[in-house]
């Protein structure tokens, strides 16, 4: 299962058909949401549900320069970031606004960008893991799920 989860394209190859699932939902938060409230789930009520989302961290991606007038081959590699990262947000913003308080995403900005392939940089992400506040977070389940 997890090789099928982590088959991201242009970094791993496909497992038993399938891909990772970021490619359509990487923040899979509204995804979530939406199952919660289907009628085939047993449709709870909107005010019913407490969700908490917790991501991998948020790479900061940032393009500089005013106007880019670039083609396929200097876009490739950068839009792929950005379009993660801004489907994550839309995710975020979207539950935010539907269930307010009872919402929490725990997706810290990470010191620097850290490639998807980047094997050699576990041991960087465990120390920064451990050093990630959970006050906020702690406070949150807390009081939602107590």
């Amino acid at each position: 299962m997890a090789l099928r989860s982590c088959a991201a394209p242009t970094y791993f190859p496909s497992y038993q058909g399938y891909i990772d699932g970021g490619v359509v939902a990487n923040n899979p938060s509204m995804a979530a949401l939406a199952q919660a409230l289907d009628a085939a789930s047993g449709r709870r009520r909107l005010e019913s549900i407490r969700l908490l989302s917790i991501g991998t961290g948020l790479n900061p991606a940032y393009i500089r320069g005013e106007r880019l007038d670039w083609g396929l081959a200097q876009w490739a590699r950068p839009i792929i970031a950005l379009m993660l990262e801004g489907m994550m947000g839309v995710a975020d913003y979207q539950c935010e606004r539907l269930l307010g308080e009872r919402y929490h995403r725990l997706q810290p900005p990470l010191e620097r960008s850290i490639p998807l392939d980047a094997a050699d940089r576990v041991d960087a992400l465990a120390r920064f893991a451990s050093r990630v506040p959970l006050t906020r977070t702690t406070r949150w389940a807390r009081r939602h799920f107590v």
